[in-house]
């Protein structure tokens, strides 16, 4: 670990000599995530239908009323530095996702609520000279951190009225390296960017979780042991033909990634599930800066549970409205 710091500490030695072409505390416009990304300092707010959630909820009728999922970011710059057609930027990412169901009538409980946070590096070379792909951007996540957490009328029903309920604590460190053809930095007209990352555990004998006695009433669970993960995206923003502008970007964003499905019981082996995130809407665009903007979509989700523990479980559905700042 302390081989990262010392990187990214010559990183920045490096920037400080070319002081001229270093810029503090400001965000950069190019390496941002897709709508679509799974994880991403991105904030939204969605209302939506899902098919199923977990055989513990103590509401049984969920796919008859919608449910709310926040989507909470921030993204801190430090420092970003600039030559011709390169730049480099670091920055502190981070977010929360949290499941309410809202129109719940006896105490809209919260489900569950995962964070993560990490740091973050950008890295950019624009490509003038050539006619379709205008710019190669990577995107590193060196070191993050993401928990979760069961909402807390959730798990006391859970471990009073449920005989083999368990309380699985997602908690994990990891590394995330993303790698970008025409990035949409500022980049105006009719853009087509994909994306292609993988993600791994820093410590791998200790899987994505732990958990209790206590909370799991004795039980044995086994410790996750496929840890990789790799994800494809793609994002095509149109400002040039029908119903669109400058003004009003259309935007159709999807992701397709290979994740674990949890298992937390010996008797059913860990395997793999694909999972889809599709948005389509428009942008609102009034400045180049990050976070000035907002969009609407339209999404659709299919495959693994994303929330939390429930990541033992997939033909999970979630179809609904996002309003996004970008």
């Amino acid at each position: 670990m302390s081989k990262i710091f010392k990187i990214l500490l010559l990183i920045l030695i490096s920037a400080q000599i070319n002081a001229q072409n270093t810029i503090w505390f400001k965000n950069v416009p190019y390496a941002k995530a897709f709508i679509a990304d799974t994880r991403s300092p991105i904030i939204k707010l969605e209302i939506g239908k899902l098919n199923k959630l977990s055989p513990y909820y103590y509401n049984t009728d969920v796919s008859k009323r919608v449910f709310i999922e926040p989507h909470f970011a921030y993204e801190i710059p430090l420092v970003s530095f600039s030559k011709n057609d390169f730049g480099f930027y670091f920055d502190f990412p981070g977010g929360a996702v949290t499941l309410v169901d809202m129109f719940e009538e006896i105490t809209a409980p919260v489900i569950n609520t995962d964070y993560w946070f990490g740091t973050e590096i950008k890295i950019i070379k624009r490509l003038p000279e050539y006619k379709y792909i205008k710019n190669i951007s990577l995107n590193v996540l060196p070191l993050f951190h993401e928990s979760t957490h069961l909402g807390d009328e959730f798990s006391l029903h859970g471990y009073y009225e449920i005989p083999d309920f368990k309380r699985v604590n997602i908690s994990y460190e990891a590394w995330k390296i993303s790698v970008t053809l025409n990035d949409p930095d500022t980049l105006s007209g009719n853009i087509l960017s994909v994306k292609a990352g993988i993600q791994n555990l820093w410590t791998l004998k200790d899987g994505y979780y732990f958990t209790d006695s206590l909370e799991v009433k004795g039980a044995e669970v086994p410790i996750s042991n496929k840890t990789f993960e790799w994800y494809f995206s793609a994002n095509y923003q149109r400002s040039n033909g029908f119903l669109c502008s400058d003004k009003f970007v259309n935007i159709f964003s999807a992701e397709i990634n290979n994740r674990p499905k949890f298992s937390y019981d010996t008797a059913i082996p860990e395997t793999r599930a694909w999972s889809y995130n599709l948005y389509f809407g428009w942008e609102y665009k009034v400045s180049d800066k990050a976070f000035r903007n907002v969009g609407f979509f339209l999404r659709y989700y299919a495959g693994l549970n994303p929330h939390g523990q429930f990541r033992n479980t997939d033909a999970y559905r979630f179809t609904g409205f996002s309003v996004v700042l970008i």
